[in-house]
């Protein structure tokens, strides 16, 4: 395994004025132990250009003037990071050699065509998805319906024509076409960081044989019209939740759906639900048990002020009473992922508008609780857990650097000291995913029948929460991770419901949250603090619980 560091050059239009992300991806670079950036290139000055659409021209260059605006580089930062760099023409390969590259960057958009691949050992890397005709490449995922947009790094070593795919990434679709690719630009930076520490790291580039390169094609008018007729749809449609927000029939409202029975048996259409009565809605789950007691700690989201706190209910008879609040703060809270230590209980709430992790210690159970700690201080974090596996404590947790504050996309881990997080290690290859439909996480590390599991949020189509997916955790290591697909819940199990997106599993009893378009005018729905008749019927109908399976046990009491 090769450790040293790498020799890295960017070909860019503007060196002294890059794309903003092009200026982000330097600074980063040069941030990174072992990589060094050692000088900026600049292609010919009048590239191959393709004769593009007129209209797809203007009409890209008016939706980023009116609704693509990303935030801008610090480029005081980029001038210090690139100074003292030499800029030289791709042209100039004598000079070019005296380098010791080890890899080219092209991110003019000219796909590693004007370079000299054999000046750098690992070759010359593009992206598929910056060209030098904007638009194309942000529209085509919309105008074919995709659950998702895909972007991909490529390669070529010696043979200017061959070229091999290093790293692809899935990302939930901007319905903007010029703001999805603005976001493809954005989310290829992690992309690119994460190819070169795996370079670094293993001594190579990956090598994805089934990933072929094709560069972005000017649409056809049939998809162009159906492009125009998807930003009107998905337009109209948030329009009008806006307007339903107003008069309180509660959009995309989330709700909980429990049952007692096998994880592998359960059947969200038939399980028992719990509906807040107030302009709220329940969402990401955590069940604990408390002296013969089975509580569940959620997020509760106030459509009034925008904002969630931590509530707690009872489970009796299924059905989820004596609801309270358990946390507040005067800033957002979701995700109370609860864990055990030496005999105490703590909380991890998702606390990404402070732009830190923070954990929290139960004094009195279960609705006063103290900060205990913080971490990852000005870093935007969501959704993490903290795992105690095999005797070494790992923080899972999903982590945005861009300007969308995208945090669907990519999952990091870090190897940890115990709950007071005082030292983190991060993985070698983070993100260790990168796909918006697996990487963030939907609730808290299961073990079943001897394997661990992680639940991820499936956020394609568009839009957040779509579905759910239970990966299987196969190898963790500080060098690597491997999970794979162990089985998919998407929203088609009953009317109305557009999404779910969080699971938990204790005591013989399966909670999710589930999402509906319209969650209809607060009160009016059956409040989830007795037994509604419905659920009581059911209850009644079904007679005693039989278990055919073990339960999962909660991760945090895994040891050697």
């Amino acid at each position: 395994m090769r450790m040293q560091g790498l020799r890295i050059a960017m070909v860019l239009h503007s060196p002294v004025h890059p794309p903003d992300w092009c200026a982000r991806l330097a600074e980063q670079i040069r941030a990174e132990p072992h990589l060094e950036l050692v000088a900026l290139l600049q292609p010919p000055a009048h590239l191959r250009r393709r004769a593009g659409s007129q209209l797809l021209t203007l009409w890209n260059a008016l939706e980023r003037k009116l609704a693509a605006r990303p935030k801008p580089a610090d480029f005081a930062a980029y001038s210090d990071a690139t100074k003292d760099l030499p800029v030289l023409p791709v042209g100039d390969t004598a000079a070019i050699d005296q380098l010791g590259l080890d890899v080219i960057l092209d991110l003019s958009g000219a796909f590693g065509s004007d370079c000299h691949a054999g000046l750098a050992g690992h070759g010359c890397w593009f992206l598929d998805c910056v060209d030098q005709e904007p638009g194309y490449a942000g529209l085509a995922a919309i105008a074919s319906d995709a659950p998702v947009t895909t972007i991909s790094l490529f390669g070529r070593v010696a043979d200017r024509d061959a070229c091999a795919g290093i790293a692809t990434a899935s990302l939930n679709t901007k319905f903007i076409a010029a703001r999805n690719e603005l976001f493809m630009c954005e989310k290829a930076v992690p992309l690119i960081m994460r190819a070169l520490r795996r370079t670094r790291h293993f001594g190579s580039p990956d090598r994805l044989d089934d990933l072929e390169f094709a560069r972005p094609r000017p649409p056809k008018v049939p998809e162009f019209l159906n492009y125009l007729v998807h930003l009107g749809r998905t337009g109209s449609r948030r329009a009008l939740n806006m307007v339903r927000e107003r008069i309180g029939t509660r959009p995309g409202m989330f709700f909980l759906k429990s049952d007692e029975c096998a994880w592998s048996d359960f059947k969200p259409a038939e399980a028992p639900a719990h509906v807040s009565d107030r302009n709220a809605y329940f969402a990401d789950p955590f069940l604990w048990q408390k002296d013969g007691s089975l509580f569940c700690f959620f997020e509760e989201y106030d459509y009034r002020t925008a904002r969630g706190h931590i509530s707690v209910g009872k489970f009796r008879q299924g059905e989820l009473t004596e609801i309270q609040p358990a946390l507040r703060t005067d800033y957002h809270l979701s995700f109370p992922f609860l864990f055990p230590h030496a005999g105490e209980l703590y909380m991890m709430p998702e606390t990404s508008e402070q732009r830190r992790i923070e954990v929290w210690r139960c004094r009195d159970f279960p609705n006063r609780w103290e900060r205990y700690t913080t971490a990852l201080d000005g870093v935007v974090a969501s959704d993490s857990t903290l795992n105690l596996i095999d005797g070494t404590w790992w923080l899972f947790t999903n982590i945005s650097n861009d300007p969308f504050l995208d945090m669907n996309t990519e999952l990091h881990i870090f190897r940890a000291d115990g709950p007071g997080l005082t030292r983190l290690e991060p993985h070698a290859v983070n993100p260790v995913v990168m796909n918006a439909r697996e990487a963030r996480n939907a609730g808290r590390i299961l073990e079943i029948d001897g394997k661990l599991y992680r639940p991820a949020q499936d956020n394609s189509h568009g839009f957040y929460g779509y579905g759910l997916r239970l990966m299987e955790i196969r190898h963790l290591s500080l060098d690597d991770y491997e999970e794979t697909l162990a089985r998919v819940i998407a929203p088609d199990f009953e009317p109305g419901i557009i999404g779910c997106h969080h699971l938990d599993i204790r005591a013989g009893r399966v909670i999710m949250d589930v999402r509906k378009a319209a969650g209809g005018i607060a009160g009016r729905t059956a409040a989830a603090k007795s037994v509604s008749p419905a659920n009581e019927a059911l209850l009644r109908s079904r007679g005693p619980t039989s278990v055919s399976h073990p339960w999962p046990v909660p991760v945090g009491n895994r040891s050697k």
